[in-house]
């Protein structure tokens, strides 16, 4: 019931707001509006064009002043025609719904917040404070695909020209994974199991609380030193995917999805050398979960986990920007029961031009796996007509083996159009 009243009185101050300015001084408020449809296709298995989304986004921006505070709003109604990314056709959600306020140089943040770490691009590394929705598996840009969470953030300057920032998140949300029989239904094999078995019962995923207790932490010291953005991280939190265990009972078989805590160190460095940018980022899990073939252990194993990745950005060329990734994930302590591979590296290409004057932008991103040799291609061409129109064509081409991160959307390639209107 409670959350309900809460988010009765987004509602209510999100209409308040759009409605009736006048009563906070239109003078001191700002609002823009975007209309954003997008319509993919796709071929089914008899190679018929099947359409997978009809999707109309309308995102309101409002932002203003109250006395000594700043607040902004980022309001998103979605409806979808079609039904194969989700069963929820209509989806109203508030991406941002924060108040600022400054108290002697260190700005205070509170309510609906979406904090964005790192520095790679295409896959996320540090950029694990907000959960994601993978309705779309990772094609949907993360500004969309972001879960925001009711957060409380502080960020102190230090004498030094340095800043930390130390984020309190009471609100507990995971990630959301595409549903039974949509499109991008993302495929979860069992481990093999003893052929006497009679019956399997899935559970629901158990759900830690939402209490003080349960409350995940972060904090963030960022400086520029000799030429070099830096910063080190810390993120104290819940795993934003469930851990799977299965208990066996005689012939009978119960899974259990549980969410487990786990630490976060990491950290970038980023440098400009002329035409060239070095990004790099390096993230070590403590407590990171997988599956393994050792029924004695629930069919889970715990290990730490380091990930990294080094990046590399060329400028030198008028109007053109290419780009390239080296990520890299390596299992410390790896077991032999684990069905994870020890060590998985994946590489990705960016290339992007502008022509007429930043009018029209092609880019290609390609992302492939060294140790699977699956991947993704994504082509796209932007044209804006003014500054209120935004016209967008883009494919999704992926290919390799079906066990692959990839691979298992090898026949489910798309093209999208896409338009933008502002007002």
């Amino acid at each position: 019931m409670l959350k309900k009243h809460i988010k009765l009185g987004f509602y209510v101050c999100f209409a308040s707001l759009f409605l009736g300015p006048k009563l906070l001084n239109a003078d001191e408020v700002s609002i823009s509006n975007q209309v954003i449809h997008e319509t993919s296709f796709s071929l089914d298995e008899d190679d018929d064009i099947m359409p997978v989304k009809a999707q109309s986004i309308l995102k309101s921006e409002i932002s203003g002043n109250l006395s000594d505070f700043v607040y902004e709003i980022d309001a998103r109604l979605r409806y979808d025609i079609k039904d194969e990314l989700d069963d929820d056709k209509t989806e109203f959600q508030f991406r941002d719904a924060f108040v600022d306020y400054n108290y002697q140089g260190t700005y205070f943040r509170l309510g609906k917040q979406t904090i964005v770490w790192g520095a790679s691009d295409g896959l996320r590394l540090l950029d694990v404070i907000n959960p994601l929705n993978y309705r779309e598996f990772i094609l949907d840009d993360f500004d969309n695909s972001r879960i925001s969470l009711t957060t409380l953030s502080a960020d102190i300057p230090i004498s030094d020209g340095s800043s930390l920032m130390v984020i309190v998140i009471p609100e507990l949300k995971f990630n959301q994974h595409a549903k039974p029989n949509t499109h991008f239904e993302m495929a979860r094999p069992l481990p093999e199991l003893s052929s006497s078995v009679t019956s399997i019962t899935i559970n629901p995923e158990t759900e830690p609380e939402q209490s003080l207790k349960n409350t995940e932490l972060a904090v963030r010291w960022a400086s520029f030193v000799s030429g070099w953005d830096i910063s080190l991280n810390y993120f104290y939190h819940f795993q934003d995917d469930p851990v799977v265990f299965i208990d066996i009972d005689g012939t009978a078989v119960s899974i259990n999805p549980e969410y487990r805590r786990n630490t976060l160190l990491g950290g970038t460095a980023n440098n400009a050398f002329g035409d060239f940018v070095l990004r790099t980022e390096l993230v070590l899990n403590n407590s990171h979960y997988y599956s393994t073939s050792n029924a004695s252990k629930r069919f889970v194993d715990k290990t730490q986990e380091l990930q990294y990745v080094i990046g590399l950005d060329y400028s030198g060329i008028s109007d053109t920007q290419i780009s390239g990734q080296w990520f890299r994930r390596q299992l410390l302590g790896y077991e032999s029961d684990i069905s994870e591979d020890a060590i998985e590296n994946t590489l990705t290409f960016l290339v992007r031009r502008n022509y007429e004057n930043e009018t029209i932008t092609v880019e290609t991103l390609a992302l492939h796996s060294l140790d699977n040799s699956d991947g993704l291609v994504r082509p796209k061409i932007k044209y804006e007509i003014n500054t209120y129109v935004e016209l967008e064509f883009s494919a999704d081409i992926f290919y390799g083996k079906s066990n692959g991160f990839f691979g298992q959307f090898a026949s489910k390639d798309q093209l999208t159009f896409g338009i933008t209107v502002g007002f």
